[in-house]
């Protein structure tokens, strides 16, 4: 059944250069379940702006307007951490487990030295060091034999073709159909992803060192179209495969 429901998939995300066709929405009355890890927090700020604005700020903020726009009859939606305080990596995607989320998100707004890196990153684990991610069309082979037990830094294998699917939902909605060369879903080792047993991206919604991209993620309505962005992609995401 696991291999049946993964070759539907590939197939629905072919059918479109983003992998997916909204005309395969199935309706599912059943609850779905959300898991956002807004990153860093307590003693660990993160990225830290020109003028102060820290990650953990930012990324908290927009894990809450995202559980605002996603919570509702049908979904149940938990955040890693709901205040200033740190949680272990590995505790947030045994929380993601704990609850049996059906997608994980990880919120991040990142640091470059260099100012040529801007916009929106999405990344999956995967084998790869910063590599783009691979076409769906060869993610196949990672699910085989995806129903033998997986040791804890395995688990991520088991949803590797489903978390691109959800990547590539997050670039389209972040940043379009077009975008910078710096920009895009990239495969990458993930350590808050690694204990997924479940679809799960990590999202870094800028580079906050910048700048333009710090006065804009202080905004809130920036960080409200963010949210609307990330719901969607979530949406649509859950709708696609039947959830």
């Amino acid at each position: 059944m696991m291999r049946l429901t993964l070759w539907l998939l590939l197939i629905v995300f072919l059918q479109s250069p983003l992998g997916y066709s909204p005309a395969e929405a199935q309706v599912w009355s059943g609850t779905r379940v959300i898991v956002l890890d807004p990153g860093h927090g307590g003693h660990d700020p993160g990225a830290v702006g020109p003028s102060g604005l820290t990650e953990k700020e930012v990324t908290l903020s927009l894990a809450l307007k995202i559980k605002e726009r996603l919570s509702g009859t049908t979904d149940e939606v938990y955040l890693t951490r709901d205040g200033d305080y740190g949680v272990d990596l590995d505790h947030r995607t045994e929380l993601a487990n704990e609850h049996r989320a059906d997608v994980f998100v990880s919120i991040h707004a990142g640091g470059a030295f260099g100012q040529s890196a801007r916009g929106a990153v999405i990344f999956c684990n995967g084998p790869g060091s910063g590599l783009k991610s691979p076409p769906a069309a060869q993610t196949h082979e990672v699910w085989k034999g995806q129903e033998e037990p997986c040791p804890w830094n395995d688990l991520w294998t088991r949803h590797a073709a489903e978390s691109r699917v959800l990547a590539h939902l997050m670039h389209k909605y972040l940043v379009g159909e077009s975008a910078p060369e710096s920009t895009g879903v990239y495969e990458a080792t993930v350590l808050v992803l690694r204990g997924a047993d479940m679809p799960a991206v990590l999202v870094e919604i800028g580079y906050l060192t910048r700048p333009d991209e710090e006065a804009a993620m202080g905004k809130p309505e920036v960080l409200d179209a963010k949210a609307e962005a990330i719901g969607s992609a979530i949406r649509e995401y859950l709708g696609m495969v039947g959830r």
